[in-house]
């Protein structure tokens, strides 16, 4: 599936991930000729020759480094640790194109328009990733199998200082001689060793079309298409891992099963990213936990139980069936800050169980909470239980949506049946229910109400501030008739003023 993409968003559906042996670039990175023949005719006398012109053309792409807006993530994630043991290291790119930009061979590019394919005609991927283990970094009998990351010229990586290393063959198209790139220097029979063939690398890239419409949120929530490059090689565990995001042009000719001739102890790689991640040793799989339930001697259904020692001192007969249920006693913070031991049990129990449709419907999680008032301790098993599936359904954008639309559209109905029912009444007040249309029965209770009940109210009357007049009792204002004494006995009005505020006698 490499031929036709298309990129409309919505070509697939919810939830939905499409995948693609290859995207290819319409026009590849490399170097081209443009020609163009102009001929003039039905000229009188001869035929003047045709005008020619060629000029050529560079058509450039990622080669000696990546930018970083190119990468969309990385697995493992960088400077993390987890069970990674059985997880094939990979690269995503929002680059669809990326790994099949540029040709693995450059010759192919320089020799016909052909891109180079493996005997099966699939794209050949001009990168890779390689997984470093812990012990190959580090220096066994003065040098380590592979070197630290460095920084030189083009002109460096293509003709090194060391006749012992062997570098790209990357012919006369690998750009200015000073341009930087940063390269490592891996020992040849090591690098051999852990490279994958030219046959193998068409099956460690490939691309995908993801429309996580309707997925559980994650925060992974990106649609469009992307292409990934996966590791040969899986982490070792337990150790910090090192992963190498390589170029292997100009190296067709040097991967795993070639013969190289020549007297090299070292290859040049072009280094296009790196990162590390600490892979822990699995304490069982899932096939040794089944294992261990299932077969005689290996622990069976007590797995499933609460172990006791010899520190737990004595317990009661119903904690006893209680641990030998899959019950655990838990800490209990209660809402009202108070602590207590409640007990708890996962869905996996030791014994057999019995669906009991007395309980529930429960509609939210402390109406789930079982109290056993004999010992007077609670049961959390349900209301877990209940939490849980609540947090799972609500973490399916498709199912929220549809839940708050069923309740939005219930609440609504309860709204509009609440309207047409004060409508009814308001219909018999009226006392013409059988001819009125809901908007008439809207104005004749209006009519009723501003007639009657708001007809017998005593409203307050509202004045102006023009209108208003101040209050003769407020300290400090003067009545009319202290006005006229005081302009009729010449007195100081301040010295009044003073007076009145102190309440003494004018």
């Amino acid at each position: 599936m490499t031929s036709s993409f298309d990129t409309t968003p919505g070509t697939i559906g919810p939830g939905m991930i499409r995948f693609y042996d290859a995207i290819l670039n319409p026009l590849e990175a490399g170097e081209y000729t443009l020609k163009a023949e102009h001929q003039v005719k039905d000229l009188p006398g001869e035929t003047p020759p045709p005008y020619i012109a060629t000029q050529q053309i560079i058509v450039d792409g990622p080669r000696y480094n990546i930018s970083p807006a190119d990468i969309h993530m990385v697995y493992p994630p960088a400077n993390q640790e987890g069970l990674y043991d059985t997880v094939m290291p990979n690269m995503v790119f929002t680059n669809f194109a990326l790994p099949w930009a540029r040709d693995i061979d450059p010759a192919v590019k320089t020799n016909s328009n052909l891109k180079a394919t493996d005997k099966d005609g699939n794209p050949i991927p001009w990168i890779g990733l390689l997984t470093i283990y812990p012990d190959e970094l580090v220096a066994t009998n003065g040098t380590a199998k592979a070197g630290e990351p460095q920084t030189i010229t083009v002109s460096e990586l293509v003709h090194p200082k060391d006749s012992k290393i062997l570098p790209p063959v990357l012919g006369d198209l690998f750009g200015a001689e000073d341009t930087q790139v940063s390269v490592v220097d891996l020992d040849l029979p090591y690098f051999q060793s852990i490279c994958p063939t030219i046959d193998e690398l068409p099956f460690l890239a490939h691309a995908r079309e993801v429309n996580t419409d309707g997925k559980v949120l994650l925060g992974m929530d990106d649609d469009g298409c992307f292409s990934l490059v996966f590791s040969n090689r899986l982490p070792m565990a337990p150790g910090q891992n090192t992963m190498y995001l390589v170029s292997y042009e100009g190296h067709q000719d040097h991967l795993h099963g070639s013969t190289i001739s020549g007297d090299y102890t070292k290859i040049r790689l072009v280094l296009l990213g790196t990162w590390q991640f600490k892979a822990l040793d699995a304490q069982g799989s899932f096939i040794q936990l089944m294992a261990n339930l299932c077969l005689p001697g290996r622990g069976g259904v007590k797995l499933l139980q609460m172990p006791l020692s010899d520190e737990t001192g004595t317990i009661s007969e119903d904690a006893q069936k209680a641990i030998q249920m899959g019950f655990v006693p838990m800490q209990n913070n209660m809402r009202q800050g108070e602590e207590s031991t409640s007990w708890y049990r996962g869905p996996f129990v030791p014994s057999p169980t019995k669906r009991d449709f007395s309980y529930g419907p429960y509609h939210y999680s402390d109406h789930a909470i079982h109290y056993d008032p004999e010992n007077g301790l609670f049961n959390h098993a349900y209301s877990s239980a209940w939490q849980t599936g609540r947090l799972l359904a609500l973490s399916d954008s498709n199912f929220s949506a549809a839940m708050f639309n069923w309740r939005n559209n219930y609440l609504n109905s309860i709204v509009s049946t609440t309207k047409q029912l004060d409508t009814e009444k308001l219909n018999v007040i009226a006392g013409e229910s059988h001819r009125l249309m809901p908007t008439a029965h809207a104005r004749a209770a209006v009519g009723m109400l501003l007639a009657g009940g708001f007809s017998k109210v005593k409203w307050p009357q509202i004045t102006s501030r023009t209108e208003r007049v101040l209050q003769e009792g407020l300290p400090g204002v003067f009545s009319q008739e202290e006005k006229i004494a005081i302009v009729e006995n010449d007195a100081d009005p301040l010295l009044m003023l003073v007076k009145k505020i102190k309440g003494e006698q004018l």
